[in-house]
């Protein structure tokens, strides 16, 4: 059976589609997505020429600014909910104020920042939806994020799988260090 953190077997199977599919999800939707890994091993495919270079970059971005795109809507529509009972105990006022002056302080740094992010990366654009980020703002910062984000997770695998050609015998393990380094931020206290 087909796992979905089985990425080499993943992406022959379901191809260019398929990653576009999960970066979408995983962009703002539903967190339990390989993010990280799944870019960083199709650089590694793309690489052993298994792939196109140059078409999966732009799958993973339009993919990754779109997926954002949806998880703001979902954050206004979320916000507009928040008077209902069920909402009125997970979603107060003064936590949505808060948000609201965060996102006007630092929403573009956090929209590049969070991009790198497993897990945030899912709900910062929620986030930002609740808050009211200026959607000009947003947009724009979010299309500077998923470009980064998409090259450079990519052309890692890319150059990697380049100056080490066996390394795609290997790629589970260097899909656990992605897993792992980019994990590093979630336990690091702010000082």
């Amino acid at each position: 059976m087909l796992e979905i953190f089985d990425i080499p077997s993943l992406i022959a199977t379901y191809g260019y589609l398929g990653v576009g599919i999960i970066v979408f999800l995983e962009s703002g939707i539903f967190f339990a997505l390989p993010g990280d890994s799944l870019l960083f091993t199709a650089g590694i495919l793309a690489s052993a020429d298994l792939i196109s270079i140059s078409l999966i970059i732009p799958v993973i971005f339009f993919s990754t600014f779109f997926g954002s795109v949806v998880g703001y809507h979902i954050g206004v529509y979320i916000e507009k909910l928040r008077h209902y009972r069920i909402l009125k105990s997970i979603l107060k006022t003064e936590h949505i104020e808060k948000a609201g002056i965060f996102f006007k302080k630092h929403g573009k740094i956090t929209m590049l920042i969070s991009r790198f992010v497993p897990i945030v990366r899912t709900f910062v654009p929620i986030v930002a939806g609740i808050a009211k980020m200026n959607y000009n703002s947003f947009l724009k910062w979010n299309l500077f994020g998923s470009f980064l984000w998409a090259n450079i997770m990519t052309l890692l695998g890319y150059f990697l799988g380049k100056i080490m050609p066996g390394v795609i015998d290997y790629a589970h393990y260097f899909i656990i260090g992605v897993v792992l380094v980019s994990l590093i931020p979630l336990f690091l206290k702010k000082k």
